[in-house]
């Protein structure tokens, strides 16, 4: 597993300190910080430049691209102090590291993907004194201590020195997973399940996204979205593992500028968008499959309740993989925001299923467009800068986000108690809805307009 979790991807050579021109040129200035203003972009052509355009190029921070440098169809090459940076995108090697990272996603996420079966069987099983906004702090701590680790784990990642943290949290884990097997008490759930393996899952999880945006730069969504299909996979196979090993046996069947956070890159509008973006979306984005199981039960759907889950979690692998084809040509955030709009649709319609057919529509439907944010989140994030700085840029995006998970089920909760899955439906789906307004906002900053390719 260890070739799996490494960072040294871009193999380095010493070259002349000019700009190199072959069949691809991007430019990507960067004055003012690593993100790079509001207008910072790329600017491709197919002709090549001439020498003037060749020389200036030289006196900024630039990104070749070399086609017959490639395992595949492209590589980028990145001249920095004069060395030159190629990415392989592609190759046994590169592709081991997206193997790897499948395991750690289909480990950590697709397990926390499930809690939709954990929270019912909580609530009917084992704490039926406790309310339903109770339980929900469980899953919440998942999702929060999640993300929460990922700012200075992506930091780590960017300075290679994650692996001491990254090799404790693989032992951590499957600890986490033997003690929440033995919980009695509610306190004692909250420690294993939403503690420690949340903690656990967390540190694991940004160096598995960050450390594939390492290898590639022409498949990089492509790359990403396989590897989101293994939380979908976990989030697929867990549930079913839970409901039919679970129930039956216990109980009878029923380094660079700015510091850890660059705080003054919140100072550039598309980089602060970005980010408040990313914590309302989380507010939301996951009250369906946290509380899919307990309407259906509520419905009179007995057992099916619990395959709701994984039919969600199943549907997302195509939204996972099918929009990362896309995303390569047009821009991650180009199809992520109008996946949010479907999304924050079906979280609305949600409620108005009563049937086992219109509730497993919803869950195959909002699962599409859930997995699409899932799989596009990290290429997105990446475009917005310089990929020294891309684990950074997506930890603190993570991490940020981890506090609207964490409000996510336990204010859902509290709405359940007070009103009825409409009023659920009614939060998290604004929660999207916000979030896609935000992603537009800061695709207008960065791009300078409305059209363009981020």
């Amino acid at each position: 597993m260890s070739d799996s979790v490494g960072v040294h991807a871009p193999t380095t050579t010493r070259e002349p300190s000019v700009a190199r021109v072959d069949d691809y040129t991007y430019t990507k200035t960067t004055k003012d910080s690593l993100y790079g203003g509001d207008k910072l972009g790329d600017s491709a052509g197919s002709e090549l430049p001439d020498s003037e355009t060749a020389t200036r190029l030289s006196r900024v921070t630039s990104t070749t691209v070399h086609e017959d440098a490639i395992v595949g169809h492209h590589a980028e090459v990145k001249e920095l102090d004069g060395e030159v940076v190629t990415f392989p995108d592609g190759g046994w090697r590169a592709w081991l590291i997206v193997i790897g990272a499948m395991h750690i996603l289909f480990a950590t996420f697709g397990f926390v993907n499930a809690w939709g079966v954990f929270q019912n069987y909580y609530k009917e099983h084992m704490f039926p004194d406790k309310t339903t906004s109770d339980i929900a702090w469980i899953g919440s701590l998942q999702y929060l201590l999640i993300y929460l680790p990922s700012a200075p784990m992506g930091r780590l990642v960017d300075e290679s020195k994650f692996k001491w943290p990254f090799w404790t949290a693989s032992l951590l884990y499957p600890v986490s997973i033997f003690l929440t097997a033995q919980v009695k008490t509610y306190w004692q759930a909250i420690l294993a399940h939403g503690i420690l393996f949340g903690t656990a899952a967390g540190i694991l999880f940004c160096p598995a996204i960050a450390i594939v945006t390492h290898w590639f730069y022409y498949r990089r969504a492509l790359a990403l979205g396989v590897v989101a299909i293994a939380s979908s996979l976990g989030g697929t196979i867990f549930p079913i593992l839970v409901s039919n090993f679970v129930l039956r046996t216990r109980l009878p069947p029923k380094a660079a500028p700015g510091g850890m956070f660059n705080w003054p890159a919140f100072k550039i509008p598309s980089y602060a968008c970005f980010v408040f973006a990313g914590f309302l979306i989380q507010a939301g984005l996951y009250t369906p499959l946290s509380y899919i199981d307990v309407m259906a039960t509520r419905e009179g759907l007995g057992s099916y309740s619990t395959y709701l889950v994984a039919i969600a979690n199943a549907f997302s692998m195509v939204g996972r993989i099918g929009p990362a084809f896309f995303a390569d040509k047009t821009g991650a955030l180009n199809i992520l925001i109008p996946g949010l709009i479907g999304s924050a649709i079906t979280t609305f319609a949600w409620p108005f299923a009563h049937t086992k057919a219109s509730l497993t529509v919803v869950a195959a439907i909002n699962g599409v467009f859930q997995g699409c944010f899932v799989s596009l989140l990290a290429p997105a994030s990446a475009a917005l800068g310089n990929i020294e700085d891309a684990g950074r840029r997506f930890g603190v995006l993570s991490t940020v986000g981890a506090f609207g998970s964490l409000l996510s089920a336990p204010v859902s909760g509290v709405l359940l108690e007070k009103t009825d899955f409409h009023g659920v439906s009614y939060y998290a789906g604004s929660m999207i809805l916000g979030g896609a307004l935000f992603f537009v906002l800061a695709r207008y900053f960065h791009l300078g307009g409305w059209s363009g390719r981020l």
